[in-house]
């Protein structure tokens, strides 16, 4: 859409737009209805003639169909009401706005120059004419268009945010945090603003052109004040408290992007990432399938994030793996292999997934529980841990232990429900003997070393950070930390060995 806000007052400071598409309008029909007034044409009363309270109806009519985006009959409107008050700058405006959205960008682009002509200071039409521009792939001429809009009116805060979106994607970070900051001095309200001044803050930090961290999740907390029902924001809060390993409010973020809008794929794969290196690969697999289901267009269409389908199926793949579901594994594996250029790697794996299958085959071996049984236990636990009924899932995970004493999944259930219960210590022995289990299994590791730190044991958690790396090969989220909890315990230990060596 052109116009975020339809509403009738809104409709002048709109600030987004549908790009290009098909022209089927007349392109003839806006030269007919601006060359009238171009040549000066009296008008005869017997014909319509000049009629401004006329005018206003017409334009009150095709404001109302703008809003509901009939662009067609708004079009078709405003030329009546244009008829009736050629001098009308918000009628052009309206309808270079309408033939923006209908995907006429000729007529468009006479639309606006027409307004403009009729008053060059019209600072909300040429704030628009920027952002037609910009959707139109002139971003230098859009900036000059920005750049007018403050040198009329240098309160204008809209005009520095869209100059600080083109300067950005310039590269120049620096420029375009202090355009932001404008905007949102200017407009504490300004929701854009404090989410994008929150993002480039974050985007200068994390690639160590300096800042402080705090200050992008203050900017970014006070967007999501602002308009709390935005996935987006809570999405971005999620994967800034990652960075920091404030992985509980990480999550808490992800799961309030979905409840705001459950199609967010984006937030989907990404609580499916931070749940496997959390241990839960039931939750990730859950999370996998629910991100894959999402249509990629409607991903577009709400300009989220887009993830990559190969990384889901790969992550979803890992976690069959991990579970011991190895049937599901190869069926997933194969999936990933056909999405792949060189799959050579990923088809040596499914080889050596079925080898291990085919030995477990000839010898035989009768399980001594129902499989079905446990897996449907295991989900219903799960379920129960997410609406906060732990003693339940308690008692679920006890039962598949009694099926199967040796279970992946329900002993690292039962450390979770620990953990969640302020239980650390028992959380912890439950993180190791999951992890002896599973032994190749990174995330056993990284969340192990999430509940040491936790537990305020550095030095352990550092070791046990130290060995996910050495598994994994590098850190999920941004590793300062990490490292900075290492140099301390080198530190601490250094302290320590010159006290021995000097006795005091």
């Amino acid at each position: 859409m052109f116009c975020r806000n339809r509403a009738l007052m809104a409709v002048l400071l709109a600030t987004s737009f549908v790009g290009p598409g098909n022209s089927h309008m007349a392109q003839a029909s806006s030269s007919n209805v601006m060359g009238g007034a171009a040549q000066g044409r009296w008008y005869n009363p017997e014909e319509g003639g000049t009629n401004k309270p006329m005018a206003m109806r017409y334009y009150q009519k095709a404001s109302q169909a703008f809003q509901i985006g009939d662009f067609p009959s708004a079009i078709n409107l405003l030329k009546e009401a244009f008829s009736m008050d050629p001098g009308n700058k918000q009628i052009v405006h309206l309808l270079a706005l309408s033939y923006a959205e209908h995907g006429d960008t000729y007529n468009a682009m006479l639309q606006f120059r027409a307004a403009l002509g009729l008053d060059y200071n019209y600072i909300e039409c040429r704030n628009n004419f920027g952002l037609f521009l910009r959707k139109t792939g002139k971003p230098f001429e859009a900036q000059k268009e920005f750049e007018e809009c403050i040198k009329q009116n240098p309160r204008y805060p809209d005009a520095y945010y869209h100059l600080g979106e083109i300067i950005k994607e310039k590269g120049d970070l620096d420029q375009a945090i202090e355009l932001f900051q404008t905007a949102v001095r200017l407009n504490p309200q300004y929701f854009d603003a404090l989410r994008d001044l929150g993002l480039a803050l974050f985007e200068r930090y994390t690639s160590g052109q300096g800042g402080d961290i705090n200050e992008s999740l203050q900017k970014l907390q006070e967007a999501a004040q602002l308009i709390p029902d935005n996935p987006t924001i809570h999405y971005n809060l999620g994967t800034v408290y990652c960075s920091q390993s404030l992985f509980d409010r990480a999550e808490a973020s992800f799961r309030r992007a979905l409840m705001c809008d459950a199609k967010h794929a984006a937030a989907h794969y990404e609580l499916a990432k931070l749940r496997y290196f959390k241990g839960d690969v039931d939750r990730c697999i859950a999370e996998c399938k629910l991100a894959q289901q999402i249509n990629p267009v409607y991903t577009e269409g709400q300009k989220y994030p887009k993830i990559d389908p190969l990384k889901i199926k790969e992550l979803e793949s890992v976690c069959y793996e991990v579970k011991g579901l190895l049937i599901e594994a190869v069926e997933a594996y194969k999936e990933v292999a056909s999405m792949q250029r060189d799959n050579s790697a990923t088809l040596k794996h499914i080889a050596a997934i079925e080898k291990t299958l085919r030995a477990g085959a000839r010898k035989r071996k009768v399980a001594a529980y129902d499989q079905e049984e446990v897996q449907a236990l295991i989900k219903k636990g799960v379920s129960e841990i997410d609406g906060g009924d732990l003693d339940s899932a308690k008692r679920t995970f006890q039962r598949v232990l009694e099926l199967n004493p040796t279970c992946f999944e329900a002993i690292q259930h039962t450390g979770e429900i620990l953990e969640a219960s302020g239980d650390l210590n028992g959380a912890l022995q439950k993180y190791q003997q999951a992890m002896a289990l599973r032994p190749k299994f990174d995330g056993a590791y990284f969340n192990l070393a999430v509940v040491l730190e936790k537990m305020n044991l550095s030095a352990d958690a550092g070791m046990m950070y130290q060995r996910f790396h050495e598994i994994a090969g590098k850190y999920p989220y941004d590793p300062r930390h990490i490292v900075a909890i290492q140099q301390e315990e080198v530190r601490r230990r250094a302290k320590e060995e010159m006290v021995r060596k000097r006795g005091y």
